[in-house]
């Protein structure tokens, strides 16, 4: 076993959470054995709520995906739920990457919101998707904001940056230890998002490559599935938890 923890992106159950509230799916998240959560909305519930239900399934509150906009313009809002929560990620989950000048912009704006994350306690990350990984010169995009913005730190996710032609073992060797956390979605040779065990990602060498880097948390993400999605989640966890 290459890994104790695992969490999960709750974007990937977001359908079932709308259906069935979040008592009932934090619960069989639970019982397949994810031992975090990762936030992508809170469904109404206020902090005090959250942090009960958490406790009572035991789930870490592990991270939060924050929209750039919505934590400019919401900071204490924000803020204040995770610091009742003891959350301990704030990642900001996509921004403009168009083309250079769209990348320094961002880039300042990740700037301004660092240190105030971080003298609240929280560390403070950038999530990918595919446009970070194109190029405007010899680097990719999200190289070029890492320049730019060096308080702020990476959660790399292994489907959209592979997806793209990045060679993400090299990208974590050479970024370590800015790359905090991974995003360990499955692609299929199509390009496709598929269960964990299904596709042409190699999770032995990319979670061994991030765990020898300083990687220490590792979470689920799923768009797509061909089934049922908690079965889905159940033989993915089965399958990570067999490396």
């Amino acid at each position: 076993m290459l890994i104790k923890n695992f969490a999960i992106q709750l974007y990937s159950v977001r359908h079932e959470i709308g259906r069935d509230g979040f008592p009932a799916v934090l619960q069989k998240l639970s019982g397949i054995g994810y031992t975090g959560v990762e936030f992508a909305g809170y469904g109404g519930l206020s902090a005090f709520e959250m942090r009960f239900l958490l406790q009572k399934t035991g789930l870490k509150p592990v991270g939060a995906h924050i929209g750039l906009d919505r934590l400019e313009a919401a900071f204490d809002e924000e803020t204040a739920y995770h610091k009742t929560l003891e959350t301990a990620y704030i990642i900001v989950p996509s921004a403009p990457f168009g083309n250079a000048e769209e990348v320094k912009a961002t880039a300042a704006r990740l700037n301004a919101l660092a240190p105030r994350v971080k003298d609240l306690g929280f560390q403070f990350a950038f999530h990918n998707h595919g446009v970070e990984f194109e190029r405007d010169g010899e680097r990719y995009r999200l190289e070029d904001m890492m320049e730019l913005a060096p308080d702020v730190d990476i959660q790399l996710d292994l489907y959209w940056s592979s997806r793209m032609g990045c060679d993400c073992a090299a990208f974590i060797e050479k970024h370590a230890p800015r790359v905090i956390s991974l995003h360990v979605k499955q692609m299929d040779a199509s390009g496709g998002c598929v269960d964990l065990g299904d596709g042409v990602l190699d999770f032995q060498k990319l979670i061994g490559t991030g765990l020898r880097n300083g990687v220490k948390t590792f979470i689920h993400e799923q768009e797509e599935f061909s089934g049922d999605p908690f079965e889905g989640l159940a033989n993915g966890y089965k399958h990570i938890m067999s490396l």
